[in-house]
């Protein structure tokens, strides 16, 4: 048994997020569409979360991300991966300040801080298969017979 199998659909959500490097933003956006293609009792209608639902969904999801950075599995930078400045590790109390505030977890133009979230190497070499498994493409053509 891999240990992605022993996670919450939430855990899941923030590890495939974490060992890709996205954003901390919009966050609450994938952990729905995630109950979703589990059939989750608890997954939302087929349209995005309101803001309203996104920020109810904070303190769970802050929750679990503070746990997994507890066990290690789990970081987050300001800034991001793709930017010249290199992002900066939060820890500590500010780690705290930083994932209970609903306004780091929802998408928003404009200038203000920005985090990602980041798996540490070991991690996402353990996990990488887990959070992106291939896909069995045996019965698909193959280019040549494409028309």
């Amino acid at each position: 048994m891999h240990p992605w199998d022993s996670l919450t659909i939430a855990e899941q959500t923030l590890m495939r997020r974490a060992i890709s490097g996205y954003s901390l933003a919009g966050m609450v956006q994938n952990y729905g569409v995630a109950l979703r293609w589990a059939g989750a009792a608890q997954a939302p209608p087929p349209r995005s979360f309101t803001e309203d639902e996104q920020r109810a969904l904070v303190p769970q999801l802050a929750g679990v991300a503070l746990d997994l950075a507890e066990r290690g599995l789990l970081a987050v930078h300001e800034g991001e991966s793709h930017r010249a400045v290199a992002p900066v590790l939060v820890t500590g109390p500010e780690l705290h300040g930083v994932l209970t505030d609903p306004t780091n977890w929802l998408w928003a133009a404009g200038p203000r801080r920005r985090f990602s979230l980041d798996a540490p190497q070991p991690v996402r070499e353990h996990w990488f298969d887990g959070a992106h498994p291939t896909a069995d493409t045996s019965a698909l053509p193959i280019w040549d017979e494409l028309s």
